[in-house]
C-alpha cells in the first residue's frame, strides 16, 4: 500500500519524507500560479530529495468554473494545459478534480445544464493531462463543500458515461463518511483511482490528521478497502502544515492492520 500526505508548501517536503511516506500532493491552483523561478525551486527540490510528486488535490481557483454560471470550455483548456505540463515536469500520476468552490450550483441550476459542462470540462482537462500520461479523476464532496456531485453514484455514472480510460474516480473517505458511504464495498466503483483519508480538527475546513481514538475505524475501512481488490495508493489530505510526530501517528494508523 502506497501513502502519500498532501502539502500547502513545498518547504515540508522533507517532514513528510521523514515521516515514511513514499510520496507528496500538491495543490494544482499554486503550482499554477507559480511564476517560473519558484516551479524550478519546486522541481528542484523534488529531485534532490528523490521524492516523488505523486498526486495533485486542489486543482484549480474559485475563478475557474467546473460547472455552472460562467463556465468556459477554452479557459478550462487553457488552465488544463498549463497545469499538465508541470505537473508531467514533475511526475505527477493522478489528478483529482474537487475544488468544491468552482462548482457551487445556484439554486434552481438546470443539473443536465451542470452535466454537459462538467463533462467538457473533464475531457479538456483528461485531453491536456493525457499528453502527460497522468489520469484525472472527478472527486465526490460531501454537501458541507458544495451542491452538486456530492455522492460516489453521482460520480461514476457521470464518469462511466464519458468511458475515457484516463477518467477515473476518487474516492475520500472524510467526504464519504458525511454522505454515508464510507463503510460499503467500493469494489464496485471499477474507475477508483485514488482514495484519500483524513479526519478534521473542528470543522470540515480544517481537515487534519487521524486521531488516535478513530484508528480502528480507519484500519477497518482501508482494510476493507484493499481485501475487496483496490490496487491503488491512499494520500492523507489534510489543510494544516505538516508535523512530523502527527505525520507518523497517522501513516502508523494507516498501515498499521496490513503490516506493511
Amino acid at each position: 500500500m502506497e501513502t502519500g500526505c498532501s502539502i500547502l508548501d513545498i518547504s515540508e517536503l522533507g517532514t513528510v519524507k521523514e515521516a515514511g511516506y513514499d510520496y507528496l500532493e500538491m495543490m494544482g491552483k499554486y503550482l499554477v500560479g507559480m511564476d517560473e523561478q519558484d516551479f524550478s525551486l519546486v522541481e528542484r527540490a523534488l529531485y534532490e530529495n528523490a521524492f516523488p510528486c505523486g498526486g495533485l488535490n486542489a486543482y484549480c481557483p474559485e475563478s475557474l468554473v467546473i460547472a455552472g454560471p460562467g463556465f468556459d470550455r477554452k479557459k478550462a483548456g487553457e488552465y488544463a494545459a498549463i497545469c499538465a505540463r508541470r505537473a508531467g515536469a514533475i511526475g505527477v500520476k493522478c489528478v483529482g478534480i474537487g475544488s468544491p468552490r468552482s462548482r457551487r450550483l445556484p439554486e434552481g441550476y438546470d443539473r443536465k445544464v451542470a452535466d454537459r459542462q462538467l463533462i467538457d470540462f473533464l475531457k479538456e482537462t483528461a485531453e491536456a493531462f493525457g499528453k502527460q500520461g497522468i489520469r484525472v479523476c472527478l472527486e465526490p464532496l460531501a454537501p458541507c463543500y458544495c451542491n452538486y456531485i456530492n455522492r460516489l453514484e453521482e460520480a461514476a455514472e457521470l464518469v462511466d458515461g464519458i468511458g475515457w480510460e484516463n477518467i477515473g474516480l476518487v474516492g475520500d473517505f472524510y467526504n464519504m463518511e458525511e454522505t454515508g458511504e464510507a463503510d460499503q464495498d467500493l469494489s464496485r466503483f471499477r474507475r477508483l483511482c485514488h482514495v484519500h483519508i483524513s479526519d478534521d480538527d473542528g470543522g470540515p475546513w480544517s481537515r487534519s490528521y487521524l486521531k488516535k481514538e478513530r484508528s480502528k475505524l480507519h484500519q477497518i475501512r482501508l482494510n476493507r478497502l484493499y481485501e475487496n481488490g483496490y490496487k491503488g495508493a491512499v494520500s492523507l489530505e489534510i489543510d494544516v502544515p505538516a508535523q512530523l510526530e502527527r505525520a507518523k501517528d497517522s501513516i502508523r494508523i494507516m498501515k498499521a492492520e496490513r503490516g506493511m
